[in-house]
């Protein structure tokens, strides 16, 4: 009875952060996700020391040392900035076209061009950094048809409020779990296919180096690259100063030319730790990752 209330009351409130985000002016909806945050801070002491460790992994991997007062801001800051994902994953339902040349600054689109004209579909890895989930609609506004593998939510009613948010804006969703096959005939149509590359939902037991450190990564984008031959392309969402957002797309990576999948797998790591010592405030990995 306990659990069910815990996830009807969750349920909830996700329900008012959407209602809230799309019906109030964004500066004042902002205000709120920034309180909201800062509670959790507060009150999430296991959350927030986990945010810590991650963020003195990253900086220390860049051979930075932070003063004893600066981590703790950094840390909320994460949090604060996670706040500020929520209301615009709710806010944004659709993005029009003067929505998209107000909010977001694009950078080397020609790279998606480039592996879409393979013809044999495209893998986009990104990860919980930015919005990622914001840079799904930004790239089926630009015209692309767009599947993303997504982790099913628990609580059924939450399942629902957020996949219907994602196929607003266009995207297909493919339930992680059995999406292997629908992966594969995605990419046959030549379609383009979104993961996640930085949390590992399976029982696979291997880590790679990350940040100088064994972490437990998910195989799966490399491997799929190297068994399908679609190439992948890392690409991020990410938050600037102004509130608004730069999607960045780097080199595709080819199978045929990376020549194995440990290959694959070094240059799209390669490409996140840049994108995440770039901003380690907006990596939302609310765990000690490395642990």
């Amino acid at each position: 009875m306990t659990e069910d209330r815990s996830s009807s009351t969750r349920y909830w409130l996700y329900y008012l952060a959407a209602v809230l985000s799309r019906n109030l002016p964004r500066r004042l909806v902002y205000w709120l996700g920034l309180r909201v945050a800062d509670l959790y801070y507060w009150r999430r002491t296991g959350d927030r020391c986990a945010v810590m460790n991650n963020l003195a992994r990253i900086l220390s991997a860049r051979g930075i040392t932070l003063a004893a007062t600066a981590l703790p801001g950094l840390a909320r800051k994460t949090f604060q900035n996670f706040g500020k994902y929520l209301v615009d994953f709710f806010r944004f339902a659709r993005l029009t076209d003067a929505q998209l040349q107000r909010f977001v600054s694009l950078e080397h689109m020609e790279f998606l061009q480039e592996a879409a004209a393979r013809g044999k579909g495209v893998l986009l890895v990104t990860a919980h950094l930015g919005n990622w989930e914001l840079g799904g609609a930004v790239v089926t506004a630009l015209g692309y048809r767009l599947n993303a593998v997504a982790l099913p939510q628990r609580i059924e009613q939450l399942n629902r409020l957020f996949n219907r948010q994602r196929e607003s804006r266009g995207v297909h969703v493919l339930p992680l779990g059995h999406a292997v096959y629908s992966i594969v005939r995605c990419l046959q149509r030549g379609e383009m296919v979104a993961l996640l590359g930085d949390r590992n939902f399976t029982h696979q037991t291997e880590r790679y180096d990350f940040f100088g450190a064994p972490a437990p990564l998910p195989r799966g984008p490399a491997w799929l690259a190297a068994h399908t031959g679609a190439p992948l392309v890392p690409v991020f969402l990410l938050r600037q100063e102004d509130d608004t957002f730069l999607l960045r797309c780097h080199p595709p990576i080819y199978p045929d030319t990376a020549g194995s999948e440990d290959a694959i797998r070094a240059h799209w790591l390669a490409a996140l730790e840049k994108e995440i010592a770039s901003a380690p405030g907006q990596w939302f990995i609310f765990e000690d990752f490395w642990k």
